[in-house]
């Protein structure tokens, strides 16, 4: 088995995320996300229910690197663009006033595919 990478996915709606290929996709399309994005976005649906404290992805996401909550912002946008966030009643990803965010979707790790 040596020399085997498994790759973890999450599953939540029509959606996967594969964490170690850094895909999203729903159904065979893969959707377009940044790499910061997808960083946001696979801290955020590893720990579903959780609130993730807005400095905290920020560090997370942009380690060694002074940015402004701004980008931040502008980074969720777009996630919650690509997830369809809020239409047709989805609800994938909650800003929690004051204290940061969470994502609230029903998550389904699976075991993914290996190379």
């Amino acid at each position: 088995m040596s020399g085997t990478i498994v790759h973890r996915k999450l599953r939540f709606g029509p959606f996967e995320l594969s964490i170690g290929e850094r895909m999203l996709r729903r159904g065979n399309e893969v959707l377009p996300l940044g790499g910061r994005a997808l960083d946001i976005l696979i801290y955020l649906a590893d720990r579903p229910g959780e609130v993730i404290a807005k400095q905290d992805l920020i560090d997370h996401v942009w380690p060694d690197v002074t940015v402004e909550e701004g980008s931040l912002r502008v980074h969720v946008a777009a996630i919650r663009k690509a997830l369809g966030d809020g239409q047709f009643g989805n609800r994938y990803i909650a800003n929690i006033k004051g204290r940061g965010y969470s994502f609230v979707g029903t998550v389904v790790s699976v075991a993914g595919g290996t190379e």
